[in-house]
């Protein structure tokens, strides 16, 4: 009598596996989102950056460059313990401000146009697609890779222990 390689009874086990170590990084991980809003009084940007979850980025790294310069931070803060912070942009340097709000290989980046007349508030937008998720976890590919060798080399090894067991004359 001869047994398949694999059970079929492990089929739904073994493809539920592949599938959760087939999903990319970033959509295991929860997601950071910007709400901002404008001072009409004194024209100061306020942001408010927090996870998916709800949760506030406490303490998270903010530099915001200037038009033409994505080298040098024109400033750099951090956000309270409720995600916020507030920064005036210099009306005389129009052109796309860019906000990179970062933590624990969180990332949120903006886009802040401003223009003679102050910020540009309805053409804010997402800056860059960057994911810094995969960076979050050094090493997780080299653990799921071994976990996955694992499980298989466990498969294979209890099929050739119950073909040796089950075989005559054992």
């Amino acid at each position: 009598m001869s047994y398949p390689l694999i059970p079929s009874r492990f089929f739904g086990p073994l493809l539920s596996t592949l599938a959760l170590l087939g999903l990319p990084a970033a959509a295991l991980a929860h997601a950071v989102q910007t709400d901002y809003a404008l001072d009409l009084f004194t024209a100061e940007l306020g942001m408010t950056t927090t996870y998916s979850s709800g949760e506030p980025l406490e303490a998270a790294t903010v530099k915001i460059y200037a038009p033409g310069d994505r080298e040098t931070p024109w400033l750099e803060t951090t956000t309270d313990d409720q995600g916020r912070f507030s920064f005036l942009p210099d009306a005389q340097r129009s052109g796309e401000w860019i906000v990179e709000i970062q933590q624990e290989g969180h990332e949120d980046i903006l886009s802040v146009p401003v223009t003679e007349e102050g910020v540009d508030f309805n053409q804010i937008s997402q800056a860059g697609a960057a994911d810094v998720h995969y960076a979050a976890v050094p090493g997780a590919d080299d653990w799921l890779l071994g976990l996955y060798a694992g499980g298989i080399g466990a498969i294979v090894a209890w099929d050739c222990y119950r073909r040796r067991s089950t075989s005559p004359g054992s």
